[in-house]
């Protein structure tokens, strides 16, 4: 990586990193659908000739998950892991709650006699798509799943990829039993997707289906929504650092190593008016990757969607931060609360120094699954109310159906609608 500056950029360039891996939907949008169709054609016959022809026919016996494997996990994951799970369930807990919408809006009285409400209702049936493919995550369970049982949605199932042995990691299921979910699935990528969606003899089809993926299974998620809800188009992560001379360069490539880590198509940028904050972060970052495991990741990450670049003030990097709404937005300047109030698209900020990007991915409460790929411009982080929504209820007396009986039948006669009309003029008739 090169230090670039953004006033110079070349247009290619900006736009590559400005779409990040969204750019490459659309060319795999196609194949996605076929397989959409195939699962929609054949259901569980199409996911298990899938996982046996990988894992084989011994390895891979069934789609759903047993009792016993839950309670065999238990065996597997270590007491520390146990504990950090306990501490993540309790901090998620306590935010989401506080998040979860009054069940009835104020009654207001539009006319003497006409009462208006909403009434916020949970989303009966919802599906949990918890990634595993390069990577275990536990954190993803609670993220979802804690706020839909806040929210309250009668059935709530799981999918998740499995491993080499055909298991779901033991982690994992642990999550998941912790907060008391029982229908869990054996299936990743787009065969999930499909199979949430349409349903299969084992997977229940779900009203809406929520959790980050793969471009892949974001790609399917857009099929999805023909038929069904989604959370956001939540794709690859990505986090933009906006730092001035004061930022720590440590901190910087540490935050931006973590996001790449999670696959090379993850996005990574700083946005600086310090140069020197730059170059010593460049530095930072090649000594840092030589001690990670997953070095490789990370530096893909960095080489396809990474920029690090200058700007002149902090005015033209909170305008690249709103065009680009990124997923992660971390701020490392002398004034982070001044600049939030200027932020309007990002899906979570982490403020100053301390606030490490995987303090929200894991521990502070806050929810991690968020918009990417400039989705942020109009999507919100995942919370409570997003398993659930509003219900308008509206109740007239006959006073107050006499008081609009004329706006009524006036409009629905300009409208071409005689039965509309007929519909209050009826009610009036001696």
């Amino acid at each position: 990586m090169n230090v670039k500056r953004l006033k110079t950029m070349r247009r290619a360039e900006y736009e590559r990193i400005m779409q990040r891996s969204f750019g490459t939907n659309e060319t795999i949008l196609p194949g996605v659908k076929d397989t959409m169709d195939m699962v929609r054609e054949k259901g569980d016959a199409l996911i298990i000739e899938k996982y046996r022809k990988r894992f084989g026919k011994d390895v891979y016996r069934r789609i759903a998950v047993t009792k016993s494997e839950i309670r065999a996990a238990y065996g597997k994951v270590d007491a520390k892991t146990i504990r950090a799970l306990k501490q993540m369930t309790k901090n998620i807990t306590k935010v989401q709650k506080a998040q979860l919408p009054r069940r009835k809006e104020k009654v207001v009285n539009s006319e003497k006699g006409i009462a208006v409400w909403r009434e916020w209702r949970a989303i009966e049936k919802v599906g949990l798509y918890i990634p595993g493919g390069k990577a275990t995550y536990p954190s993803s369970v609670l993220m979802t799943a804690i706020p839909a049982r806040i929210a309250g949605c009668k059935e709530i199932i799981v999918c998740s990829p499995p491993q080499a042995d055909g298991t779901i990691p033991a982690s994992t299921l642990v999550a998941c039993d912790m907060v008391g979910i029982t229908n869990i699935f054996k299936v990743g990528g787009v065969e999930a997707i499909a199979a949430m969606t349409y349903g299969t003899a084992s997977i229940p089809a779900v009203y809406k289906i929520y959790g980050a993926g793969n471009s892949y299974v974001t790609a399917a998620k857009t099929i999805a929504q023909k038929s069904i809800a989604i959370d956001m188009p939540a794709g690859p992560s990505e986090v933009f650092i906006i730092a001035d001379d004061s930022a720590n360069p440590a901190f910087i490539a540490a935050d931006l190593l973590a996001d790449g880590e999670h696959g090379d198509d993850s996005a990574c940028v700083l946005v600086t008016t310090s140069e020197a904050v730059a170059q010593k972060s460049l530095r930072e970052i090649d000594r840092q990757l030589a001690s990670l495991d997953t070095k490789e990741r990370a530096r893909k990450a960095l080489s396809r969607y990474g920029l690090i670049c200058l700007v002149d003030t902090m005015e033209e990097a909170v305008r690249f931060a709103n065009d680009y709404a990124p997923e992660h937005l971390e701020l490392m300047t002398r004034d982070d609360d001044a600049l939030v109030a200027r932020m309007m698209n990002a899906g979570s900020v982490f403020v100053g120094d301390w606030t490490s990007k995987s303090s929200g991915d894991y521990a502070t409460g806050a929810n991690h699954v968020l918009p990417t790929g400039g989705m942020a411009k109009m999507y919100p982080p995942l919370g409570v109310d997003g398993f659930g929504k509003w219900m308008q209820v509206q109740k007239c007396t006959k006073e107050g159906l006499l008081k609009i009986k004329k706006t009524i039948e006036t409009i629905a006669t300009v409208e071409g609608l005689p039965a509309h009309r007929e519909s209050v003029s009826i009610r009036f008739r001696s």
